[in-house]
């Protein structure tokens, strides 16, 4: 790993989180015909992921609002739990990864330590999806492994994303920064 990517990666905040995981090793032959596998030209955004980008927009407007009728600004607030209430219900019930694989990682901006059954070799391309909680934004991104060491009857693996979009990026800052922001109002109380 060059010095370069090792200050890149510690330029981003890294918590311990909990999020629904799954991975898959992409061979060389599988990258090359797939270019990459960019998730833009394989499958549009989720609704969460929609949503969330939303409601960043919407807590800008809703601040105004907010000033000048505290009434309407309750019922915009009303509205939109009851919106986010059935888009976490739908997504819940139909992303079967939510359901089977929630597992503490170390996260960051620019990569993800988690646990695995079976050992990857350090340099492997690996196609990683991940739902972030409680907005259960997706994310889906290829990474390169960074390392991986035994812990326990398990290995502890650490991916570097090789091709994340600058959108999703964005939604994991924002998840980490709500996070951080989240854990000091607990430890604090």
């Amino acid at each position: 790993m060059s010095q370069d990517a090792g200050q890149e990666r510690r330029r981003f905040f890294r918590i311990d989180d909990e999020v629904a995981i799954s991975y898959r090793v992409i061979s060389n032959d599988e990258m090359t015909k797939a270019d990459g596998l960019k998730r833009n030209e394989v499958e549009p955004a989720s609704l969460a992921n929609e949503l969330e980008k939303m409601n960043e927009i919407s807590r800008i407007h809703f601040r105004h609002v907010e000033k000048e009728s505290p009434e309407v600004a309750r019922y915009f607030s009303f509205i939109e739990s009851k919106i986010n209430l059935l888009a976490h219900h739908i997504i819940m019930g139909t992303d079967e990864l939510f359901v089977k694989t929630i597992q503490p990682v170390n996260i960051s901006a620019s990569g993800v330590s988690f646990s695995v059954n079976n050992a990857l070799n350090a340099g492997d391309t690996v196609e990683i999806k991940f739902i972030l909680t409680p907005s259960l934004t997706s994310i889906k991104t290829l990474s390169r492994v960074i390392s991986c060491e035994p812990e326990g009857d398990q290995f502890k693996v650490a991916v570097e994303y090789s091709q994340l979009s600058d959108e999703d990026r964005d939604l994991l800052i924002r998840h980490i920064v709500k996070k951080q922001m989240n854990d000091m109002r607990e430890q604090s109380d």
